[in-house]
């Protein structure tokens, strides 16, 4: 038995066709049929039942590449190690963020970069609702995330690892009528114009409002969180969004009132922050070094998010 006889049927099992599995692999059909009958042989037992159409698995075959996928993992963990030891990780990661936390992701692949040169680390803002979608899809590897128990129910192939708690707020400019004394004005929410991040639980706690006081005159939906900022900044309109979003910038707390959405009984207003992964994905070395970083530096951004007086 070889390590490449594993990879043949792990490949085999996924593609459903020994012709789909060889290109994969860049080899010949001929020499991944030979090396799957000789396995066969070695184990004594029929791992694949071939057809016209394609090879399907047998119930001996499922539990046989089960284990040839834990062995195939054990071995990139193990390559992997070695290469952290030599300060030679290599790999790529796609990482999605919300904005606010998007900020101090810079300074995590900075330092995995200074240590880790050959990696490579790409990072794109997204709202949450895609960022899940897309961890299921694979098109993300890691996900900085706000979810709630509906989404940790409705997403059990996923894996969610709490970082913090986060709260949603009303932010309006200080000369703003929308927050006085640090209360909002309820009767001034559906006066005022208003800019939203396009987020699933902005947009909810928006429907809200809505039903609760009535519909805004001018509500403005975007995908770019710096449009939200400019807007709030000229005091052309108020925001709603989660606490986290707003603290990666002092110039901007500085001029802004910050209000706790408490008068809302009909939906949660506090929500959680953390790494989602999906859970059947081998968990590379670079992922859980990206990971522990990711918890160590957020432990200081939640403190400071703590510490905004609303």
């Amino acid at each position: 038995m070889t390590i490449e006889q594993l990879k043949y049927i792990v490949a085999i099992a996924k593609y459903g066709t020994l012709k789909d599995a060889s290109e994969e692999l860049h080899i010949t059909l001929s020499a991944l049929s030979q090396g799957l009958n000789r396995l066969e042989k070695e184990l004594g037992l029929t791992l694949f039942t071939r057809s016209r159409t394609g090879s399907t698995t047998t119930k001996e075959g499922k539990v046989i590449v089960n284990h040839a996928k834990s062995v195939l993992s054990s071995l990139k963990d193990l390559t992997e190690v070695a290469q952290v030891m030599q300060n030679r990780l290599t790999g790529t990661l796609k990482v999605a963020s919300i904005p606010g936390p998007f900020f101090k992701l810079f300074t995590i692949v900075q330092q995995m970069k200074s240590i880790y040169p050959e990696i490579n680390i790409q990072i794109r803002e997204q709202n949450s609702q895609t960022m899940l979608e897309e961890l299921n899809s694979e098109k993300v590897d890691v996900a900085l995330a706000v979810y709630n128990d509906e989404d940790i129910q409705h997403n059990p192939e996923l894996t969610f690892t709490k970082i913090s708690t986060c709260q949603m707020l009303i932010v309006a400019h200080e000369d703003s009528p929308v927050i006085q004394n640090g209360h909002a004005v309820t009767a001034e929410l559906k006066k005022q114009p208003v800019i939203i991040f396009d987020d699933k639980m902005v947009i909810a706690t928006m429907n809200e409002m809505k039903y609760e006081f009535g519909r805004n005159a001018i509500v403005i939906s975007v995908n770019n969180p710096h449009i939200v900022q400019q807007y709030v900044e000229e005091n052309k309109a108020y925001t709603v969004g989660l606490d986290l979003t707003f603290t990666h910038s002092k110039s901007f707390m500085k001029n802004m009132n910050f209000a706790k959405i408490n008068f809302l009984t009909s939906i949660p207003v506090e929500h959680t922050f953390g790494i989602v992964t999906k859970a059947s994905r081998h968990e590379t070395q670079l992922m859980k070094e990206f990971a522990y970083k990711l918890k160590k530096e957020f432990k200081d951004y939640t403190k400071e998010i703590s510490a905004i007086d609303v």
